[in-house]
């Protein structure tokens, strides 16, 4: 190799990958940020304010901005569209310790291409540079934020930081999102914020859950229905999807929605067209489709009991919620969101003694559960510092004294109508095995080798048990 070609080479290997502006007050973040870039061949310059960055910028362009939300003087949201405004292409990560559903929303309708809750692990920073350096085409979206819809999310847990990201992405696309979680997460909460955010949110919004309607009346209240399609059609009538033109539709609990009608709703999707029941015309559909559900829909898939291309359709975005049992960083803000419409404040009437007790709940019934029990608490404590008796007893417990107390009351009364009895267990075994084992069939969406897992036993067992019972 020629003299010429060894300094070519190293010119080419000493090439920066592209330059970073980090603009943060925090000398360990900008710090952490520089060598971490630099050890990877980015060149990094640092700004400690946005009046700073702003000039650095101006006089020599970055590829990628890295941008704290808290900054002495300007703040880092209303400096976005300044940065913006220099170079529109350039793509703008916001960086904040403080992170909730109004500043995500904020940020990406001002134009941010990501958004980075502190503390963040430096992977994702060199990632963000790999994805957006070269490749992003920002634009500026524009929203009309719902303030009353953005409070009712309560969340400093990193679970929750990535939910309020995805809503503010989620909310500026028209594809349909997929909302999963347990009864009492907050899954319609969600859904609001969404449409609350999007291009859609003076449109109708309606939100259903399928499986509350009448069977034999499903078809016609999503899709509506002709004159005389069906006995007691006396007249036409506009479904859901024609009322919801326009605008948005969630459907709750759309892992029980009849297969017989999972066709037409992907035909919505996919086409944008339905017909009503009872009539050849094909109509047009303008409407973003909301679902949610607590079910297991690839499970439902696997048995058939869900259609697959539906379920890859409706899935094109998710959105997992946590159960709140595993985010219990959580429980003291949603103390005190619930608390501040009476007037009261959770961190001046709650010890962390209290805070860490109700932190150890399971919580079955999530978000929705802790809401009824602070507000339960309340009535009883007054105006006095709350104590863990004021708090209703965990469903949980309640459930398994209940549990009990039913068995015994089950087995005095077997016991009084069978005094001999000497097969006392084998008679509770009859009695609770059938509901017990159709629950796990359900809950396993058909699949018996997952519900004999879920209960416990072999499936060999769980079928000559089945077949006894039938007998």
């Amino acid at each position: 190799m020629s003299a010429t070609a060894v300094k070519a080479s190293a010119k080419t290997r000493s090439k920066p990958n592209g330059r970073v502006l980090v603009v943060d007050d925090e000398h360990a973040i900008c710090w952490a940020i520089e060598r971490s870039l630099t050890e990877k061949g980015y060149q990094v310059d640092v700004a400690a304010s946005a009046e700073e960055g702003l000039a650095k910028a101006a006089k020599e362009p970055p590829q990628i901005i890295f941008l704290d939300v808290r900054l002495p003087g300007e703040d880092g949201l209303s400096a976005l569209s300044k940065f913006k405004s220099l170079e529109s292409t350039t793509p703008v990560i916001i960086m904040t310790a403080f992170g909730d559903l109004k500043t995500a929303v904020a940020a990406v309708g001002q134009g941010a291409s990501d958004y980075l809750t502190k503390p963040f692990d430096l992977r994702d920073v060199t990632e963000a540079c790999t994805k957006n350096i070269g490749h992003y085409t920002g634009h500026r979206r524009e929203s009309e934020n719902s303030t009353e819809h953005q409070q009712t999310l309560v969340g400093k847990s990193a679970a929750m930081q990535v939910v309020f990201r995805q809503i503010a992405f989620f909310a500026f696309s028209d594809m349909s999102v997929l909302i999963t979680g347990e009864t009492g997460t907050g899954k319609e909460v969600v859904a609001s914020a969404i449409v609350a955010n999007s291009s859609r949110h003076e449109q109708p919004y309606l939100a259903v859950a399928p499986v509350a309607m009448n069977p034999e009346l499903i078809e016609s209240e999503l899709f509506g229905h002709a004159r005389g399609a069906f006995t007691g059609a006396e007249v036409e009538r506009a479904g859901l999807f024609e009322t919801a033109q326009g605008g948005t539709v969630l459907l709750d609990e759309i892992g029980e929605l009849p297969l017989s009608l999972q066709a037409k709703l992907l035909r919505v999707l996919e086409q944008g067209e339905y017909s009503r029941v009872g009539e050849s015309v094909t109509r047009k559909c303008d409407v973003r489709v909301l679902a949610a559900t607590n079910c297991d829909l690839e499970s439902a898939v696997a048995v058939g009991a869900f259609r697959e291309d539906l379920f890859h359709r409706l899935n094109g975005l998710q959105i997992h919620l946590p159960p709140l049992r595993e985010r219990p960083e959580d429980i003291l803000l949603l103390c005190e969101h619930f608390l501040a419409p009476h007037g009261m404040r959770a961190s001046e009437l709650m010890s962390d003694e209290l805070i860490g007790e109700l932190a150890k709940r399971p919580w079955p019934g999530n978000v929705r559960e802790l809401k009824n029990a602070v507000c339960q608490a309340a009535v009883w404590a007054g105006k006095r510092r709350f104590q863990l008796a004021d708090f209703p007893e965990s469903s949980a417990a309640r459930s398994s004294t209940s549990v009990a107390e039913a068995v015994v009351t089950w087995a005095r009364d077997y016991m009084n109508t069978h005094p001999d009895t000497t097969d006392l267990l084998a008679a509770f075994q009859n009695a609770v095995e059938p509901g017990l084992f159709e629950f796990a069939i359900k809950h396993a969406a058909g699949n018996r080798a997952n519900a004999a897992e879920i209960l416990g036993i072999h499936r060999g067992t769980l079928r000559a048990r089945l077949k006894a019972h039938d007998s």
